[in-house]
């Protein structure tokens, strides 16, 4: 049965000679009236269907359709009294899910552990579990996700619904992507793949694969598998993974130098994305929206997406959309020339990005140690196993007994050796970069921070060098990488010809360099710099030319006018190098508080006290 309900009430006013017409407005009493009528027939047509037909459909949108997932729920948690104690657990599991989703893993977590302690079903419990590894991925909770995923691993045989089992399957692809174990999650999305072509697990089994072979360089811009994953998630509905993809395309056209079609790509995407209200990939999305906009020129766009990446992001998680917003940021403000900001924003992504590399490391570390530790117990129970076949033969040969002891106990300990060696390898490779073999950034940053202390305690100076190859792209781009990589290694064999033993020197990533100069005052750091950018500069491109074509910028900031703080230094040294850069490249530029302070922006902030220049450029 129809009814008319009004949207607008006509309000006649008093003629005039300049408006004698009725006005329209709306008639709220009458738009209020609509809304309660339409929830009405809402709340009407789902009490006509019974729990475990809503139930099903409200797992069949949980990515598809967020919003009609959510009324869903409601209108079940409304109707929580009159379920069965089995449709109360799959309830439970759905808002435990939907929580989730939506970034609050405590409470997530709870109820999802609640329904694994409390149901019968083997299935919704191998599902919980499932979803319980994925949220403590997620939330980077490693020594717990081992174990869950232990357990999981177990179950996987014995799950007999098609449902639990492909969740099961993409939960594993998904964490182990996440472990940066690509091959492990590539062979369980292409497992995922195989029992599940079409619909909405076959769009998660095609973004799985996407993920792993971009992550291993097995993907190229364009690609018609990039082409196929979209098209199979947006024929299921599935938003998110199509989001996901799309974020991996983008990448790639941006790699490859096609800002345009990038651009164009993410904008196509981003309103779906954000009707998933998925706060992962709105993050992401937006961060590739912003470095895109960045290299393409749009200062204002890049500005504008690189907040949204901060304000749409999961919050107090430092994630690589964080990194990456507030890196462009500094490099805005900076641009700028609003200091104030620029540091602000250096000081936030130096916190982030040294975050996210405690957490890489963590990941790595917990990975690691749960690989050495099932290892272990599977030695201990071999070991043991032979003690019990040791103990059956002790009544026939005695003497056979204690070789057999000895040989076991000698192989567990050649074993316990092997392992120490493994942890000293894995600490050496965390500690020095593979390609120079000079400090990694994490550990110079740590090394720098003892020598600030000591020379602190001592009353000496110290000096931060910040160092910056010129051009370096353009040698990759003629010469190619390898060519590039050689470069990076002879600029550190000329360097190291001039640093001394206690000198600290460590590459920060790319073609940028960082030194620490112990008991150094600022014009001896100075010419010490100088010294390696002629050195630098005697480096050729080519191994087979003796042409050079090479050269560097430097920043210094000194503990004289920057004082002992390590993130202070850097911000100073990076700013020197800044200045480097834009007065031309090739030289070498001391920071004093000349550089920042209002006024001074035509005075030489490289003179010294006695009139002598400070640094000489290249």
């Amino acid at each position: 049965m129809s009814r008319s309900i009004p949207r607008y009430c006509t309000v006649t006013r008093r003629s005039s000679k300049r408006d004698s017409a009725a006005s329209v407005r709306p008639c709220w009493p009458g738009i209020l009236w609509s809304l309660l009528l339409c929830l009405a027939h809402v709340a009407t047509t789902f009490a006509h269907e019974d729990a475990a037909t809503l139930l099903a459909r409200a797992d069949e949108l949980k990515t598809s359709h967020p919003a009609e997932f959510a009324d869903l729920l409601d209108v079940l948690r409304a109707r929580h009294a009159e379920l069965a104690p089995a449709e109360r657990h799959y309830l439970e599991f759905l808002l435990g899910w939907r929580a989730g989703y939506t970034g609050h893993y405590d409470t997530a977590l709870a109820g999802l552990r609640a329904v694994i302690a409390q149901t019968d079903d083997f299935d919704l419990r191998f599902r919980a579990r499932a979803a319980v590894v994925n949220l403590l991925s997620l939330s980077r909770r490693y020594d717990p996700l081992f174990e869950e995923l232990e357990q999981l691993l177990a179950d996987l045989p014995h799950v007999t619904t098609p449902a639990a089992r492909r969740q099961g399957l993409a939960v594993l692809g998904v964490v182990y992507n996440q472990m940066a174990q690509y091959e492990l999650g590539l062979r369980y999305a292409d497992q995922l793949l195989a029992e599940n072509p079409d619909g909405r697990f076959g769009c998660i089994a095609r973004q799985l694969r996407i993920e792993a072979l971009y992550e291993t360089d097995r993907l190229t811009a364009g690609s018609q598998v990039l082409a196929d994953g979209m098209a199979a998630c947006h024929a299921a509905g599935e938003r998110l993974y199509a989001g996901l993809i799309a974020a991996d395309a983008a990448r790639l056209l941006r790699a490859a130098g096609r800002l345009e079609e990038a651009i164009a790509l993410l904008e196509r995407s981003y309103a779906a994305a954000r009707g998933t209200g998925y706060a992962r990939l709105l993050a992401e999305l937006d961060a590739l929206l912003a470095e895109a906009h960045w290299e393409n020129g749009n200062v204002q766009a890049a500005h504008k997406f690189a907040g949204r990446a901060l304000r749409d992001g999961v919050q107090n998680h430092f994630t690589e959309p964080t990194i990456t917003a507030y890196r462009l940021l500094y490099r805005i403000a900076r641009e700028r020339g609003d200091v104030a900001a620029a540091l602000e924003y250096h000081e936030r992504y130096a916190a982030a990005d040294k975050g996210w590399l405690d957490d890489v490391s963590a990941r790595e570390l917990a990975y690691a140690r749960v690989r050495h530790q099932a290892e272990a117990t599977r030695l201990e129970l071999a070991a043991l196993n032979q003690q019990n076949d040791l103990l059956k033969l002790e009544r026939e040969n005695a003497r056979l007994y204690i070789v057999l002891l000895c040989v076991c106990s000698g192989f567990l300990a050649l074993w316990g050796y092997r392992i120490k060696r493994s942890q000293l390898h894995f600490m050496r490779l965390a500690r020095i970069d593979s390609l120079t073999g000079i400090a990694s950034r994490p550990h110079f940053l740590d090394l720098a921070a003892q020598a600030l202390d000591d020379a602190r305690r001592r009353g000496q100076e110290v000096c931060i060098v910040l160092c910056d190859l010129d051009h370096f792209k353009a040698i990759n781009d003629r010469f190619g990488h390898a060519t590039g990589d050689y470069v990076l290694k002879q600029v550190v064999q000329s360097c190291g010809r001039h640093l001394r033993r206690g000198e600290i020197f460590g590459r920060f990533g790319g073609e940028e360099f960082g030194i620490v100069l112990p008991d150094c005052g600022p014009y001896q750091a100075r010419e010490r710099c100088e010294q390696l950018r002629v050195a630098i500069a005697e480096v050729a491109a080519d191994p087979g030319s003796m042409v050079s074509a090479v050269s560097a910028s430097f920043g210094i900031a000194a503990s004289a006018t920057s004082g002992y703080e390590l993130r202070q230094l850097l911000a100073h040294a990076d700013a020197a190098l800044y200045l480097a850069k834009d007065a031309g490249r090739n030289r070498v530029m001391l920071y004093t508080p000349a550089l920042v302070t209002p006024g001074h922006e035509n005075s030489d902030p490289t003179t010294r006290p006695d009139g002598m220049p400070a640094c000489r450029t290249g």
